[in-house]
């Protein structure tokens, strides 16, 4: 990973440099997508005479499609506003990495996925899913139990609020099961 530091203020301190290059090739370790990173440091004089150091970093990604990650950040110190900067930053970059890792799961983690194999024998005490219901319409119930190819699709119906099962027969065709609670 490259790293290029600008230094716009009147001298930056020897540890603030290694602490910005060790710092961000950690992220690199963390995502293995981080190409380079360019941190920048200048000062901010307000009308009163106070002088605050303002870090920028811009953490360029590979891929195609790949952000550039920006974060900004004022402190009283160089230090300071590398740390608020580096904490920013790390933040996008986990959700970065959370998303493109989601993207790619082919099945959702509720669903179970058809392989060839038979299960084994069924343990004593069933598995509990727990997952969070979201709201559909019946029409994209069907189509997500049918593109999944998956028996069972369990929402929260759009106009009701109440829970659906839509369930695939064995003959192909499709029910609605509304559970009543007496």
């Amino acid at each position: 990973m490259k790293v290029v530091l600008h230094d716009r203020t009147n001298g930056l301190g020897q540890e603030v440099r290694e602490t910005a290059y060790r710092k961000l090739t950690r992220l690199a370790r963390h995502f293995g997508k981080v190409a380079d990173a360019e941190v920048e440091f200048s000062e901010e004089r307000k009308r009163s005479g106070l002088a605050t150091t303002v870090c920028r970093i811009n953490l360029h990604l590979d891929g195609h499609r790949a952000p550039v990650l920006y974060a900004r950040e004022r402190g009283a110190d160089p230090q300071s506003a590398l740390d608020l900067a580096l904490d920013k930053i790390d933040r996008q970059v986990v959700a970065f990495k959370e998303k493109v890792t989601h993207r790619k799961q082919s099945v959702s983690p509720v669903r179970v996925p058809r392989t060839g194999h038979r299960p084994g024998p069924r343990p004593s005490e069933p598995e509990r899913l727990r997952f969070k219901l979201r709201p559909m319409s019946e029409e994209e119930a069907i189509s997500e139990l049918q593109a999944d190819s998956q028996p069972v699709v369990v929402y929260l119906d759009e106009d009701s609020g109440e829970i659906q099962i839509m369930v695939r027969r064995a003959d192909g065709s499709l029910a609605v099961i509304q559970p009543v609670i007496p």
